[in-house]
């Protein structure tokens, strides 16, 4: 007498190895959806952190914290110069020990003379620079954990951390206006300071304190995402070639040596400009010290989220580069503003909008109802 085997036939394993894969295919993009809302509230919460950095900065020092985009000539060395409003405030991001590793006397560069504009394009931080090892040093505030990131050498064997986070510069300089009806602007209009030590330059602004937003401190934007770029420039048979992961946000586009335009007009030139450069492309966010302007630790009110970037030839000196805001996150980026609140603004924003809380003291009125 045969026994009766208990057990699944092929037919019912079959079957059950399906369930549990679509169960599986069903489940797997809310995980992906629950960690990527993870990561947003801690790019927010980092937003928030240095909002609070910069607001103390504020109170102990009466102005916001200056990027420099060059630095002094000092003898036979450089002087003070090329370090981002980042560095600046890291004593109040409770990274007091950094801070006191970094010798301001010195330019945050290899190089300080330089004798032609062209010359800004090929900066470095190198490991036998005094301060290699801050520079170095990642700093978790700095970083959103949705982006991809490494450090690499891509501007210098000191090995620069990278950051994520970048101010808000304002509209670029001659623009003039929304409606194209005003002066070309002869001064940024920004939430933060930047001025070249060596060779100033006529829009800079200096200095910045909370009674100069006159559109108000919870319109105007003050620090917003900046993604990094994740590629490296190789030498080829056809001149330099870009690698790695990049995205369209990160490219940057040549733009000639800009003009007067006005903002919607600037959007249709940069749109309408050259494939991108990769010279003036793979700085992007790989140095969080650095003033330099190809560092992109500054942005501009120019272009929409996500949006390419439009280097201005000459612009390098000065800052003048129309950098934009751009995440990983999808379908935006995060601003903290003024007053400190933080906000996900996405691409779909009315550019009268973004345009209006790019500026700290235009006399815009906007709704922000993103």
């Amino acid at each position: 007498m045969n026994a009766k085997r208990n057990g699944f036939t092929l037919v019912e394993l079959l079957v059950v190895i399906a369930i549990i894969g679509l169960l599986v295919g069903l489940l797997l993009p809310a995980v992906q959806a629950a960690r990527e809302t993870a990561r947003r509230m801690q790019c927010s919460n980092n937003l928030k952190q240095i909002s609070l950095g910069i607001a103390n900065y504020s109170s102990a020092h009466r102005k916001f914290p200056l990027t420099t985009t060059g630095s002094m000539h000092n003898g036979a060395s450089c002087g003070n110069g090329f370090y981002s409003w980042l560095a600046l405030t890291l004593p109040f991001l409770e990274q007091q020990n950094l801070y006191n590793q970094i010798d301001f006397n010195v330019g945050m560069m290899d190089q300080c003379d330089l004798p032609s504009d062209s010359s800004y394009k090929t900066l470095t931080i190198s490991s036998s620079h005094r301060n290699a090892r801050a520079a170095s040093t990642s700093i978790p505030t700095f970083l959103c954990p949705s982006d991809s990131y490494l450090t690499t050498s891509a501007l210098g064997s000191g090995m620069a951390a990278p950051g994520n986070y970048a101010g808000n510069l304002g509209w670029i300089r001659y623009t003039t206006g929304i409606d194209g009806s005003q002066s070309p602007l002869g001064k940024h209009n920004g939430a933060m300071p930047i001025i070249n030590p060596r060779s100033p330059a006529a829009w800079h602004v200096s200095a910045i304190s909370e009674r100069d937003f006159s559109d108000g401190l919870s319109n105007t934007a003050l620090v917003a995402e900046r993604r990094i770029n994740s590629a490296v420039v190789v030498a080829g048979p056809f001149g330099p070639q870009m690698l790695g992961k990049f995205h369209t946000s990160v490219l940057s586009y040549c733009a000639g040596s800009g003009g007067s335009r006005s903002l919607p007009a600037w959007v249709d030139y940069c749109e309408n400009t050259s494939p991108a450069d990769p010279v003036y492309t793979v700085p992007h966010g790989k140095a969080w010290i650095s003033g330099w302007t190809l560092a992109s630790n500054m942005y501009t009110h120019v272009m929409p989220i996500n949006r390419k970037n439009c280097h201005i030839y000459g612009g390098e000196p000065d800052g003048s580069n129309v950098v934009s805001a751009s995440s990983q996150h999808t379908g935006g980026a995060m601003v903290t503003f003024g007053d400190g609140h933080v906000q996900f603004v996405p691409e779909s924003v009315d550019m009268h909008v973004w345009w209006g809380i790019g500026s700290r003291n235009n006399q815009e009125i906007v709704a922000l109802d993103f």
